[in-house]
């Protein structure tokens, strides 16, 4: 009896406890206090500024840091130059060399090949040729023997095509897709022939004479192969003059007698020894006191863009895609290195003390060398090595923001400012 009177009493306590929790259907569910959620958001608010806050100061931490290495690396002028690494090279006295992308073209009298940035020959061409020399535009190089009759037309893989002339060869220029040009010599007219990637001649050539348009002291062909630089000498009432020629062989040049699309006068009896197309927009033309740039934007009419005149004499010119850069003797001054943007913009001017047998653009730098010794300068200016190299030079390319392959007669190195 005791232990019903236990049980009911248990399961009456259950049922009061149930009824305690069940909530009325009429009664409305409590919310939050509204101070309390104000809090919350206001504390929500805060963790999310902290957090981008956070963010902030860690982007612009990494962009200072980024910029401070740039401006460093930009300014910094290094004091030593290491060697990462060296090897022999047969030894040539005719050996010349090209900057090919970011290895290198060598051709001697024997033959030409194409080595990596380690030195190793990645391909070889023989050939004989009394005294070779190259030309270089994007995957495509060309190798002649000059006041000889065989070109060499190859690119990265090696030789795609041979070409055999019936008159001497003087000249060459390369594209950009293999199309090169070559200045045929003859005792009394020239011939500037065109040739595919394979060597086959082209339906297309000018012809050149003395009386007429003159005598061709160098040639450029544009990057895509359409158009033709033309540097003249020619005889007006027995004086010497010069002047700069531009040939469209595009669809956009049939309409143009001769497809003679410009020719620029102003030069006079100041001898333009060197024409260059910078790309496929710009091009230059080297004269004896002034450079010239030219715009080719409008293929159809080339425009001079602007025309830099110099004051004193000219000692080595250099140009690259993108820039042209001389140094001048200046009249009872130093010498000093004056370096120009494609469209003629000056970028910087230096005076530099020494003789230096070459002076190259390679890469983003403007390279001053001779045998043991060179000056390294970036596109704004800053001087960035000037001192020894180790041992002779006869080619110096950049490689990269510090390293550089350095090429002597019987020794190539890679080198690297510290």
């Amino acid at each position: 009896m005791d232990r019903n009177i236990l049980a009911k009493s248990e399961r009456e306590s259950r049922k009061r406890k149930l009824r305690a929790r069940v909530i009325d259907s009429g009664t409305a569910v409590p919310f939050p206090d509204e101070e309390e959620q104000s809090e919350s958001r206001e504390s929500d608010r805060r963790r999310r500024k902290l957090r981008f806050a956070a963010v902030l100061s860690a982007a612009l931490l990494t962009a200072a840091g980024v910029l401070g290495y740039r401006l460093y690396r930009e300014n910094h002028q290094y004091e030593e130059i290491a060697v990462l690494w060296e090897k022999e090279v047969a030894a040539d006295a005719s050996s010349g060399y090209e900057a090919y992308g970011e290895n290198l073209l060598r051709f001697t009298r024997d033959g030409a090949s194409y080595l990596n940035r380690k030195g190793e020959e990645v391909w070889s061409q023989p050939y004989e040729m009394k005294s070779p020399f190259a030309a270089v535009c994007g995957d495509y190089a060309a190798v002649a023997d000059r006041n000889g009759y065989r070109i060499y037309i190859c690119d990265k893989t090696g030789c795609l095509g041979t070409v055999t002339t019936e008159l001497p060869v003087s000249r060459i220029s390369v594209s950009a897709s293999g199309v090169t040009a070559a200045v045929l010599e003859d005792a009394k007219s020239n011939l500037i022939a065109f040739y595919d990637k394979t060597g086959k001649k082209l339906q297309v050539e000018v012809q050149t004479t003395l009386a007429g348009n003159g005598y061709p002291l160098d040639i450029a062909v544009s990057p895509d192969g359409m158009l033709l630089m033309v540097s003249y000498v020619y005889l007006d009432e027995g004086l010497m003059q010069n002047q700069v020629v531009f040939y469209n062989f595009d669809d956009e040049g049939q309409s143009v007698k001769d497809r003679l699309v410009g020719g620029f006068k102003e030069y006079e009896d100041s001898i333009v020894a060197r024409v260059r197309f910078l790309d496929n927009t710009y091009a230059c033309a080297f004269a004896q006191d002034r450079l010239c740039f030219y715009s080719l934007e409008h293929t159809v009419q080339p425009e001079l863009v602007k025309q830099v005149d110099i004051n004193g004499e000219i000692d080595s010119i250099c140009y690259s895609g993108e820039y042209v850069g001389v140094v001048v003797s200046e009249s009872g001054g130093p010498k000093r290195l004056f370096l120009y943007g494609a469209s003629g913009k000056e970028l910087f001017s230096e005076e530099i003390s020494g003789e230096y047998e070459h002076v190259e653009i390679s890469g983003s730098q403007v390279l001053l060398y001779r045998e043991a010794q060179c000056r390294i300068y970036n596109v704004s200016g800053k001087l960035r090595y000037e001192g020894a190299l180790p041992g002779g030079t006869d080619k110096l390319v950049c490689l990269g923001e510090r390293s550089y392959l350095q090429i002597g007669s019987q020794t190539m190195r890679e080198l690297e400012l510290k």
